[in-house]
């Protein structure tokens, strides 16, 4: 048997029980994996219907058909005039299983240290620094640029820009200035939210640094929100950069939810630009929020209440797949502020 055949695990009876993917199919009628691989290229449409059902999102209002290709495939509109927020689906699947004392978030620094929030506390400072967004004046629709380390703010951040229907582009912890600067400018963000710096190796990276050099070419950023991960001395421009403490300092928990539409963009991705200027990728709330629970309930069979640790920054596109993925379908994400060659 060759290597690209020999087959390394095979899932115990009991383990099968327990499979989504096994319980998707059957409660579909549908035989098999590869009967499932051709019901969703055969009818999308009813297969997708099928996945969000089975996954208990809530859209509202509801849609008449799951997906409309009246301009081509290539240009699928999918649940067309239907309301769909992710942010909210998340905490509303997760309190109306009895979840809200459960971990959402499990975060460890370079330097061993530890926090978690569990989803009652995550959503109130979701609903905090929403608000706080919006007492500085951002509104659906504006652009936000994150670039931050992985740590808990990164995931509260995330959320208050799609609770307000505000568009977040994620970038790489590691880029340069110019790197930073590049997409700011390209989708014209009003908003910079950072860090001063954070570890790595045990060493310290000046992160607002770097951030206040891609401002200085990036003139559309208004404002900058610094979050203090360091208790290092920091430069703040007067007029432009608030600490992310006294940001929230006084706001309200209780947040009024405004309408989004299943296809209004929460995100900007942009490609590394290793072969040319980066592209935006535009992605909206019932897309890549809603495929990234897909892939994580079918193929990797994650359940509420389990734990998922993937080894990645918010710029990469795995760091929203697992705050967004991992949350709507209740599990604890476990996120990674340094690397895992340090301290051994």
């Amino acid at each position: 048997m060759s290597v690209e055949t020999e087959i390394t695990w095979i899932p115990t009876d009991d383990y099968l029980e327990q499979s989504r993917l096994l319980d998707f199919a059957r409660s579909n009628r549908v035989d098999g994996y590869q009967g499932l691989q051709d019901w969703s290229a055969r009818d999308p449409g009813a297969y997708w219907d099928a996945a969000v059902r089975d996954m208990g999102f809530k859209f509202a209002p509801g849609y008449d058909q799951p997906v409309d290709m009246t301009r081509g495939k290539e240009w699928p509109e999918w649940f067309p005039g239907a309301g769909f927020d992710y942010v909210s689906n998340i905490f509303d699947l997760a309190f109306e299983r009895g979840a809200a004392d459960e971990l959402a978030v499990i975060w460890e620094g370079d330097g061993g240290d530890t926090r978690s929030l569990t989803y009652q506390q995550l959503w109130d400072e979701t609903r905090r620094f929403a608000n706080a967004l919006e007492q500085l004046g951002i509104v659906k629709g504006d652009r936000i640029g994150i670039f931050l380390p992985m740590i808990p703010e990164t995931v509260i951040a995330v959320l208050a820009c799609g609770l307000i229907g505000a568009i977040y582009i994620p970038m790489f912890s590691g880029y340069g200035a110019e790197a930073v600067a590049s997409r700011l400018r390209d989708c014209d963000a009003k908003l910079l939210i950072t860090a001063n710096g954070f570890h790595r190796r045990g060493k310290l990276v000046p992160l607002k640094e770097t951030a206040d050099a891609a401002m200085a070419s990036a003139q559309s950023v208004e404002l900058c929100i610094v979050f203090d991960q360091t208790r290092a001395p920091t430069h703040m421009q007067a007029g432009r950069d608030r600490w992310w403490g006294d940001v929230i300092d006084g706001v309200s928990m209780e947040f009024e939810r405004c309408q989004i539409a299943a296809n209004d963009p929460y995100m900007i991705i942009y490609t590394s630009g290793t072969t040319g200027k980066p592209k935006g990728a535009v992605h909206v709330h019932a897309g890549f929020p809603v495929k990234a629970a897909h892939d994580l309930a079918y193929m990797f069979d994650l359940h509420a209440g389990e734990r998922i640790s993937w080894l990645t920054d918010l710029g990469w596109m795995m760091g929203p797949w697992l705050i967004s993925g991992g949350l709507l379908l209740g599990a604890t994400i476990v996120i990674f502020e340094g690397t895992p060659d340090y301290p051994n």
